[in-house]
This record gives structure tokens, C-alpha cells and sequence, in this order.
């Protein structure tokens, strides 16, 4: 006789490094809600940014992870603070009963690990991508988890092949976008007249935080080059970080200050890609960047590089993938879909079909998170 499907409501503590904006933080906020929505009991710990802390999430724990990665200088004082950290969960762990613990990256992980030993709580940890010397590291932690999820099938074969992970304990899962409506065409088409200024022809946006793994520099070297050819275009990077005065200078010195425009943070990304002709990302390593979904649901081709999940993402029905750090492929690639504008339109009719696949629906992708989780549960 077929077993009905268990439907107890689960708590579930979501772990991630610094709860600020970026694609991690999105990611456990919309799973959050999702979960919420439906029934299960989310928790969430971690060091408190903009997008999650004590102040608008009422099952939050504070819990210093920062200085257990890079940022918390030479190993020993890392270790110590991993240990210190661990402690802290392990005290929250023993006073509220928790069915399954999500790390997004390796970090959460290692202190999840610690603070979880002796008391059979299920690890999930989920690999966001990372600079390819690093996926070896991660796989020793990975394999400390009973599960690796990674929203690209890419990333899954180097985690496999690269980081040991065994295959049983690899899955593939999405990462759900959810839908909005398209923005205020008058404001769009405001916002794109004031980008392109009195001069300009062309909006090339790319939304990204301001540190290395995103490349803004190559994208820099890439309006560098193209700038003669085409002085009109003007390249948007919308985001801040830690590298924003330093790329700022950069494009001073390389002559394109007034072609590539640092807008800042803003809390009206797809107003921005509506104003765009294109999406455009640089970086040196993804897994599956909610940004080129996002830029498909406004109808924009992409043209990114070549990591792990972007080619999973782009192909030449919906734009054009070159290699990373690529600089005059980056360029011809623009060049070969802005050049073209009919060629332009048939990626972005292709792009928004694409964005409605069932890859990316929360209410396709969620449901197999908690699947997970009952598994997981269930072998308690």
C-alpha cells in the first residue's frame, strides 16, 4: 500500500556568511519565504547584513561567521574563530530542535559541522560557485555534509571530479527567480534617456557586486577597446563592494569615464534592464547567476563569460558566451548582437521565452529543496 506523503512541518536553519545583498542572500531569502509560504518553520543564522539581521527577521541568530573565512586574516585566529563560532550554534542547536541545517557555502558549513557533532542533525551545504583553485577546498568540506546541492550541472561534474564529492550525494537544483511585472515604460524609457545622455546610442548594463570574482575590470578593458568604434555605447555597472574607488580610477585612467557609468546600488534592477539593450557580465566564476535570468524575464539577450552555469544559462538563441578574461572576444560579442539590431531582437524574444521555463519557477525548484530536506529528515 502506497505510504501518504509525509506533510509534518519541518524547522529548517538556513546558514549564510554575511545576509547582505548578492545572489547567496537572495537565495535564502526567496527559499525562506517559499518554505514559509508553506508551512515549514525557517530559521536563519549568520553574520547580519541589509537583507537579513535581528531587526526584520524574527528567528534570527547572530552568528559571527565572518571572521572564520578569508577576512579573519592567518589560520590560527581563522580556526579559533570557527571553534568560538561552532560554540554559539551548538548552545542555539541543544535549544531549539532543528530537522535539517542548510549552509550555503563552505564557511557555514565548517561551523555547522562542528557545532552539529554527536547531535544527528542533517547537513545540506550548497556550492554558489567559486574560483577554480578553490573547488578542491570546498569538496574536503562538502564531503563533511550528508548533501551538495549546486544550482549547475557543471559545477556538479568539478565538485564530483575535482573536489571528490561523491556522486550519490550531489544534486543538481535550480534556483527559482520569482516573476515580476515589467516596470513603468515611461520610467524606463526616462531612466535610459538620462543614462545615454545627449551622445549615446546604446545601454550595455551589468549588475554586479564591485569585487573581483565579477571582472569589472575586463569590462573596463572591454569599453576601452570598443570606444573609438563606438563612442555612443555606454557600459552601466550598477552595484557597490569593496573595489568601487579602485575601478572607478581604473576607467579614469584608461579613458573611459564618461562611457563606463558607476550607478551605485539600486533597489530598481529591472527598471535598469529595461533600459538596456543588453546584459553584459564579466566574471571570473558563477554557478548560475540570477542576473541573467532576471535580464531574460525584461526581454534582454546576455553576452557573459564562459563559467560553469552561464553557459548553461546562455546559448546563440539568447546571446553569446566568451572566455573568461577574453577581452576583444567580450567585444566582438557585443559588437556581432549590437551591431545587428534584428539579430538583437530575435535574442531577446528567445530570452524571455527562456525565462519561462520551469528551471527557473520558485514553485517548481522549491519543492525539490524540501523534498531534500524530508529525505534528509527522514533518515534521522
Amino acid at each position: 500500500m502506497t505510504q501518504p506523503p509525509d506533510t509534518t512541518p519541518l524547522h529548517v536553519l538556513e546558514l549564510g556568511t554575511w545576509l547582505t545583498t548578492g545572489g547567496i542572500s537572495r537565495h535564502i531569502v526567496v527559499l525562506r519565504d517559499w518554505l514559509r509560504a508553506h508551512g515549514q518553520r525557517v530559521s536563519i543564522a549568520g553574520d547580519p547584513g541589509e537583507w537579513i539581521n535581528a531587526a526584520n527577521e524574527a528567528d534570527f541568530l547572530d552568528l559571527p561567521l565572518i571572521s572564520v573565512g578569508w577576512r579573519g586574516g592567518a589560520l590560527p585566529r581563522r580556526a579559533l574563530a570557527s571553534l568560538r563560532a561552532a560554540l554559539v550554534l551548538r548552545r542555539w542547536l541543544k535549544a531549539n530542535r532543528v530537522d535539517v541545517m542548510h549552509a550555503h557555502d563552505s564557511t557555514p558549513a565548517l561551523v555547522a559541522w562542528l557545532a552539529r557533532l554527536g547531535l544527528n542533525i542533517p547537513l545540506v551545504i550548497t556550492y554558489h560557485g567559486s574560483e577554480p583553485e578553490r573547488i578542491a577546498g570546498f569538496g574536503r568540506t562538502a564531503r563533511r555534509a550528508d548533501m551538495t546541492v549546486t544550482p549547475s550541472r557543471m559545477s556538479a561534474r568539478d565538485l564530483a571530479t575535482i573536489g571528490g564529492v561523491p556522486e550519490s550525494r550531489l544534486r543538481v537544483i535550480g534556483l527559482g527567480v520569482d516573476p515580476v511585472a515589467p516596470p513603468d515604460p515611461a520610467a524606463a524609457a526616462a531612466l535610459r534617456a538620462r543614462l545615454l545622455g545627449p551622445t549615446g546610442d546604446r545601454v550595455i548594463l551589468t549588475l554586479a557586486r564591485l569585487v573581483p570574482q565579477k571582472g569589472i575590470d575586463i569590462l573596463i578593458e572591454v569599453a576601452a577597446r570598443v570606444k573609438a568604434a563606438h563612442p555612443g555605447w555606454r557600459f552601466v555597472v550598477a552595484g557597490d563592494g569593496a573595489d568601487d574607488a579602485a575601478l572607478r580610477a581604473r576607467a579614469k585612467d584608461r579613458g573611459v569615464a564618461d562611457t563606463v557609468l558607476f550607478v551605485g546600488r539600486t533597489a530598481e534592477p529591472h527598471l535598469y534592464l529595461t533600459a538596456a539593450d543588453l546584459f553584459l557580465l564579466t566574471s571570473r566564476w558563477e554557478a548560475l547567476p540570477f542576473t541573467i535570468v532576471e535580464a531574460y524575464r525584461m526581454g534582454r539577450p546576455a553576452v557573459a563569460t564562459a563559467c560553469s552555469g552561464v553557459v548553461e544559462l546562455i546559448d546563440d538563441e539568447t546571446g553569446r558566451v566568451a572566455p573568461i578574461g577574453d577581452v576583444p572576444a567580450i567585444a566582438a560579442a557585443l559588437e556581432e548582437v549590437l551591431g545587428d539590431e534584428g539579430l538583437r531582437q530575435r535574442l531577446a524574444a528567445a530570452a524571455l521565452a527562456r525565462s519561462r521555463e520551469d528551471r527557473f519557477d520558485p514553485d517548481w525548484v522549491h519543492p525539490k529543496f524540501l523534498e531534500l530536506y524530508r529525505e534528509l529528515a527522514g533518515r534521522r
